[in-house]
């Protein structure tokens, strides 16, 4: 009997740690946030807002523009060269990793790429749990 207790906890223990390995929390934009406060540039960092715009590609590149929070909106820029198009539409949810431009306007997110000599090995966005980098 004591050994069946024994397993139980171990199963219990495992699948606490699977289901919190396996959450999908969304990046914080606490630095975002601050960086648009303080009018800074040039950060890496990363976030994540709905869709309130989505352009149509031009020149190899998307963009949409993205609510990070009620009076706050951001440019997200993808190169789709490497990774191709992202298939987001108004509402959807993005995550995303880049350097931050401000500009009194919210500012814009640019190189969300793979790049091995930048930050957290360069950017990405996250679009319904499928990765473009």
């Amino acid at each position: 009997m004591r050994r069946f207790g024994v397993v139980l906890v171990v199963v219990s223990v495992v699948t606490a740690l699977l289901v919190a390995c396996a959450s999908d929390e969304l990046p914080d934009n606490e630095r975002l946030i601050d960086a648009f406060a303080d009018g800074r540039t040039g950060i890496w960092l990363n976030g994540h807002g709905t869709v309130v715009q989505a352009f149509s590609p031009s020149g190899g590149s998307q963009r949409f523009l993205v609510r990070i929070q009620e009076n706050f909106s951001v440019m997200v820029r993808h190169n789709i060269g490497d990774s191709g198009p992202v298939p987001a539409e108004r509402g959807d949810m993005l995550q995303f990793q880049g350097r931050y431009e401000f500009h009194g306007g919210g500012g814009d997110i640019l190189l969300t790429h793979a790049d091995p000599a930048q930050p957290g090995g360069g950017g990405w966005i996250i679009h319904n749990g499928q990765r473009y980098d």
